[in-house]
């Protein structure tokens, strides 16, 4: 017994650990999309042995709507009408990870080991953001080829004449996880929980320079935008809106005036980001496609043009409704609908626990990046989008541990 719990939160523990490392140690013969982490998720029926009957609930709903993509995604695959490959992998990818996420918030939801996760997570960011140093700085030296730093990212760009940060990833969506990780600091320092987290004041302030200088240089601007709205609700929670978004003004200034000594002007690349217009550079292509595909959906509205078979228009919202079609699109949002109820409407009471609203604003900041950021890229399946999940999961009021363990903060 004491056996398979430890073995579940290994798994839980290294799903957290290897997400932010991405194909870094995926092995070379493996697609450059493949991570690591894919591994772990086939061992999700080891977490349904014992299930929170709530979660349990939640999985059962979701049950027509996995059934409803896997016969879309067979029919693509099979009379080959997919404009993207392997329309099956990426619908068995998309179970294993809800279905793993749904299994560990059983298997972990103590608040102990939900912000030790948290810790887990962050430092593993940490060392992929060592990793993606030592290729950014190496390529500039002329030490490290461009050959290699290939080998250990999904896509390598360039951008506004620069070598886009991208360890184990591709830019876009390291520039996500980057944005909520700043996030996540910012939120540990206003509410003072460095010790919880075994970070000194100056670790943070070291922290938080060096990522927010590799999210610089991811040059994401949906990134961007996505930090920006999480510090607008950090700055609201905290209560000194004013007093915050100012401080944080004045170090982007500072902060942008001192790149400016190494000849990098990120004023005029966010200038040049942000007043493209939207017929040019990627946010053209990426109206384009959004153009295209509602032309090509017309004749295919009620069942949509296939699960899994439009992934790259940039636009999870747009990519669902016209792959899933009207049946498919009214089974999701009523699986979403019904889960919602059963999940926090049915239960909701306030929580005593002085540690749930720190835990209720992680869980926010990671909602405002996830939704925010799948407006314009395709972040269904990225480990980011799935360990927030997890969160929602992990932090729902349960009646079986009110009962035998009081608030599920402190189970």
């Amino acid at each position: 017994m004491i056996f398979r719990l430890n073995l579940k939160k290994g798994l839980i523990f290294a799903f957290a650990a290897l997400g932010p490392l991405g194909n870094i140690l995926t092995p070379h013969f493996f697609p450059d999309s493949f991570r690591a982490y894919y591994f772990l998720l086939p061992f999700f029926p080891l977490f349904f042995l014992l299930v929170r009957e709530r979660l349990a609930k939640i999985g059962i709903f979701f049950l027509p709507f996995l059934l409803y993509c896997y016969v879309s995604a067979f029919i693509v695959e099979k009379f080959g009408t997919a404009n993207e490959p392997h329309t099956l992998f990426r619908f068995f990818l998309l179970l294993c990870q809800f279905f793993f996420i749904l299994g560990a918030a059983s298997a972990l939801r103590k608040k102990e080991e939900i912000l030790s996760l948290l810790k887990t997570y962050l430092n593993f960011y940490f060392i992929s953001l060592a990793i993606g140093y030592l290729f950014f700085i190496g390529y500039y030296l002329k030490i490290v080829p461009l050959s290699l730093i290939k080998r250990f990212t999904v896509i390598t760009q360039f951008g506004f004449g620069l070598l886009r940060f991208s360890p184990g990833s591709y830019p876009n969506e390291y520039g996500i996880v980057s944005s909520f990780v700043l996030s996540l600091l910012i939120l540990i320092f206003l509410e003072k929980k460095q010790s919880e987290f075994r970070f000194s004041n100056k670790q943070l302030a070291f922290f938080f320079l060096t990522t927010f200088f590799a999210f610089l240089l991811t040059t994401t601007r949906a990134a961007y935008l996505s930090f920006f709205v999480s510090m607008t609700y950090l700055a609201w929670r905290s209560g000194y809106f004013f007093k915050t978004h100012a401080y944080f003004s004045l170090f982007i200034a500072s902060f942008f005036s001192l790149l400016l000594l190494f000849k990098l002007n990120m004023f005029e690349i966010l200038s040049t980001g942000f007043t493209q217009r939207i017929d040019q550079g990627s946010l053209g292509d990426r109206y384009s496609m959004w153009m295209e595909t509602i032309e090509q959906a017309q004749g295919q509205t009620f069942w949509g043009a296939g699960f899994a078979s439009l992934t790259n228009i940039h636009n999870v919202y747009l990519q669902l409704l016209f792959e899933l079609g009207f049946v498919g699109s009214v089974i999701l949002i009523g699986t979403l609908f019904f889960s919602i109820v059963e999940g926090y409407l049915k239960h909701k009471r306030p929580l005593p626990d002085p540690n749930h609203p720190f835990l209720s604003k992680v869980r926010m900041i990671g909602l405002i990046n996830v939704f925010s950021f799948a407006a314009s890229n395709h972040n269904l399946n990225h480990h980011l989008t799935w360990f927030v999940c997890f969160l929602c999961f992990a932090t729902l009021r349960s009646p079986y541990l009110e009962k035998n363990y009081g608030s599920p903060e402190k189970a």
